[in-house]
Formats: structure tokens, C-alpha cells, sequence
């Protein structure tokens, strides 16, 4: 997977967008009258992204409805003030953040591209203090933007250097862990399997040493799946296995189809659910339920393969046609296991 979480959870909610910064001085304004605007926008956007409150929508779909009309007004508020090309950096933070934002709601390419084309020499501006001091905060959010806009573009060189930025200056091991995952994800999509497999066990470390909470297990789990599909990459199908099944165990499959939870590139998701399937398979008493399991797995591999097919830079293409092969031959010897079970249905 990716199996990223929006995560990395649904880590990417408009919610903790909102950030506090110090406002110009008095000097400031004398300095550059314009200051004044730029700020009072800056204020006015912020307040946008903040989630309505419970008591003004307790329809959750009607928050999300609310949330989307801020971010266009955000958006339109930005727009019609060059934002993208202001002197102030926090504005085009802003309207980068507003980018990735629709885009993560609405499915839009588009949007991931702009908030790239924004956030990318905004965050590098900020960084290096070309406009004064960063806001931790505020560059954190950013870069929290334009990493998720990577991996949803599919650009896992940038997304992986954009990690290596952004997750240094977390202090946080709950969200470290998380973001850990995701960045082993990219190394994964790259083809360094050791250095991902490396950063998974990082992420179980950080885990066990955490409370238990919602999110920590479900960062927990998606890692086992992510080892798993590493581990099957690099020659170890029984480590893969094992760790699959543990996954099944304490979660079932739901957990790859959690909102948040995105796959990059699309057909990564299928490597997951074929595993899934042949650890269901394996543990089915009723014989023809593990031949229903073992087709189901056989189908996965198939669509992984037609799908990566047709991109043709898939590195992992080779493994994914010698697993369909095994698990065509499980599937044989699972009917003839069955036999009048099977057959009879």
C-alpha cells in the first residue's frame, strides 16, 4: 500500500489546520502598509479551515458539506489575491494547504498538483527562514500537505524526500509512527525493499511502546500488513504469511478498507487482499469455503497483474506472477481436497 493512512488515519482532516502565529508588529505595518491586508486575510483563511462545530451541523455529512464550502471560499478568497505569488509566505501556505485539502475530499488531481506547484517552493522559502522565522506549526501542516500530494500524484522520489524533511521535526511518537509507516510505503514503491522492511520494524517498535489507543492499533496493524507485503517482495513468503495472519486476527480485512486508508498506486490494494485471502483460505475448516477464499485470492493476483501490466514500472510485477502461479496450484489442490464438497455446490 500504500496503505496510507490520511493517515494515515484520517490524520488529513481539515481539523488542526488552524494554527497560531504571531502577528506583525506595529513596525511591521509601518514598514509595508499592505502587511495589514495580507495578514487580515491570512486571519480570515484560518478561520475558515476550522471544522464547524458539532452544534451547527450534527449531521456528520452535513459538517463535511460545511467544511467543503470553507475550503472554496478559502480557496476563491486566495485566488483572487495571488496568493500563490505573495510576498507573504503564510498565504501561499495557506492556499497550498487549501489545495491538498479539496483534493483529499473531492478525488482531484488537479488539486494535488496545485497544492505541489504552491507548497513545494513555499515550504523550501520557509525553511530556510527567507521570510523571517518558521511557524513550526504552520510549516509542519505543509509539509504534511505536500507529502500526502505526492503520494497521491504518485511521485514517490519527492514523497520520500519530502518525508525525510518532515518527519525529523515531529515530537510526537503517535503521529512519528504513523508517518514512519508511510515513508517505508514509498520506499517499498521505489524498490528498496530492505530500507522499507527497516522502517516497518522502526514503526512496530514505536507502537509497542505506546498506550493502546484506536489509532495506534490500527497504525499497528496496517505496519503488520505493510511487513507482510515487504517481506513477500523480498523472498520470505512464510515471514509474510505470519505476519498477515496476525494482521486477519486482530483486525479481520477491515482495516484496509477504513476511510483514510489509500492505496498508491491504485492496484497496490490488490497484493493485500490476495494475502488476506489465502490466510483465510489456509484457516477455513469448511473445504469449500477455503476453495472460495483460494479463487478469491487467484482473482486478486490476476487483477494485480493486468493492472501493473499496463503501467509497465511496476518492480514488483516478476513476484506477483510466480504468487498467482502458487496460488493457482493451492486452489487446485484445495478442490481436490474438497472434492463432493466443491463439486456440489
Amino acid at each position: 500500500m500504500k496503505p496510507r493512512v490520511a493517515l494515515v488515519g484520517a490524520l488529513l482532516l481539515a481539523a488542526g489546520v488552524a494554527r497560531a502565529d504571531t502577528p506583525p508588529s506595529v513596525w511591521d505595518f509601518a514598514r509595508d502598509p499592505d502587511e495589514r491586508g495580507r495578514w487580515a486575510l491570512h486571519v480570515r483563511v484560518q478561520r475558515l479551515l476550522v471544522p464547524p462545530a458539532d452544534d451547527e451541523a450534527p449531521i456528520p455529512i452535513i459538517r463535511d458539506e460545511q467544511m467543503e464550502l470553507r475550503l472554496e471560499a478559502a480557496r476563491a478568497l486566495l485566488e483572487e489575491a495571488h496568493a500563490a505569488d505573495s510576498p507573504d509566505v503564510r498565504l501561499r501556505l495557506d492556499l497550498g494547504i487549501v489545495y491538498y485539502q479539496l483534493g483529499y475530499r473531492q478525488g482531484r488531481r488537479d488539486m494535488y498538483e496545485l497544492a505541489v506547484r504552491v507548497l513545494a517552493p513555499a515550504t523550501e522559502a520557509m525553511a530556510a527562514r527567507e521570510f523571517g522565522p518558521p511557524d513550526g506549526e504552520g510549516l509542519n501542516t505543509a509539509l504534511e500537505s505536500l507529502v500526502y500530494s505526492y503520494a497521491n500524484l504518485n511521485r514517490p522520489r519527492d514523497e520520500l524526500a519530502t518525508w525525510h524533511r518532515y518527519i525529523p521535526r515531529l515530537v510526537d511518537d503517535r503521529v512519528r509512527a504513523t508517518m514512519l509507516m508511510n515513508m517505508g510505503e514509498a520506499e517499498m514503491r521505489l524498490g528498496r525493499v530492505d530500507d522499507a522492511v527497516a522502517t516497518f520494524r522502526e514503526v512496530e517498535r514505536l507502537c509497542g511502546t505506546l498506550p493502546n489507543s484506536p489509532g495506534v492499533i490500527q497504525t499497528y496493524v496496517l505496519d503488520l500488513w505493510d511487513v507482510a507485503v515487504a517481506l513477500d517482495r523480498s523472498g520470505d513468503p512464510q515471514g509474510a504469511m505470519e505476519n498477515a495472519t496476525q494482521a486477519v486476527h486482530m483486525k479481520g480485512m477491515a482495516t484496509l478498507r477504513e476511510k483514510g486508508v489509500f492505496f498508491t498506486p491504485d492496484w497496490e490494494r490488490l497484493w493485500y487482499l490476495a494475502l488476506g485471502a489465502m490466510v483465510e483460505a489456509r484457516e477455513d475448516k469448511d473445504l469449500a469455503e477455503a476453495v472460495r477464499y483460494w479463487i478469491n485470492a487467484e482473482a486478486q493476483w490476476d487483477e494485480y497483474i493486468a493492472q501493473a501490466g499496463i503501467d509497465g514500472k511496476d518492480p514488483w510485477l516478476a513476484i506477483a506472477k510466480l504468487r498467482r502461479e502458487r496460488t493457482h496450484r493451492e486452489l487446485e489442490a484445495a478442490k481436490k481436497r474438497a472434492g463432493k464438497a466443491w463439486h456440489g455446490k
